[in-house]
């Protein structure tokens, strides 16, 4: 940077002059490159750092004005070091962000699959029973009245058919809790949760 003086400098890039420019590219380029290269960063980063540190530096000229109290490399070096750490912050912030949203949909994928499951286990033990409970418990989780359920059947009075739909549900609910694949399912969702 010895060519010019950072006031040369500043009023170079405040009239784009290409030979300032280029001077400032080849003396400060490397260590910018080498911060990014040397920070999770590749030679693109690089260049898109660079690139906007110095449409920054640009505007910071042009609108406010720029007056410097260190060399023009190292106010340069420290708006790109700031743009890479916003930018790895970003990254960072969108990686954690995916990372939930595959943790919710594993989460909702095996959710889906407990309940498949549970349904499978509930649909294999349902029909184990005897036609008559089936046909009680579908009417009875298709909200007959006992009354319903009582023409339909031909029990002699209601109480028979609410005694019929208890013993049959209970039958259910036993065979499904003994069930050792709905016994497994179970501490995986204990054991999950």
């Amino acid at each position: 940077m010895s060519d010019y003086s950072t006031i040369e400098i500043i009023r170079g890039i405040a009239k784009r002059k290409e030979r300032v420019i280029q001077h400032v590219y080849r003396a400060c380029y490397p260590d910018i490159r080498k911060l990014i290269l040397t920070n999770a960063g590749n030679e693109h980063d690089a260049e898109d750092v660079f690139q906007e540190a110095m449409l920054k530096v640009y505007q910071k000229i042009t609108v406010h004005g720029l007056e410097l109290t260190c060399k023009f490399k190292t106010y340069l070096y420290s708006v790109c070091r700031f743009l890479w750490l916003q930018e790895l912050e970003k990254r960072k912030s969108n990686i954690n962000r995916h990372d939930n949203v595959d943790q919710i949909i594993d989460e909702n994928d095996r959710r889906n699959t407990r309940e498949d499951e549970k349904l499978r286990i509930y649909e294999l033990n349902f029909r184990e029973l005897s036609k008559e409970c089936q046909k009680v418990l579908n009417m009875y989780f298709q909200k007959a009245s006992m009354e319903e359920i009582c023409v339909v059947m031909g029990y002699k009075n209601v109480q028979i058919a609410k005694d019929k739909k208890y013993r049959c549900k209970k039958s259910l609910i036993t065979r499904i809790h003994n069930n050792p694949e709905f016994k497994r399912l179970q501490n995986e969702i204990h054991l999950a949760g």
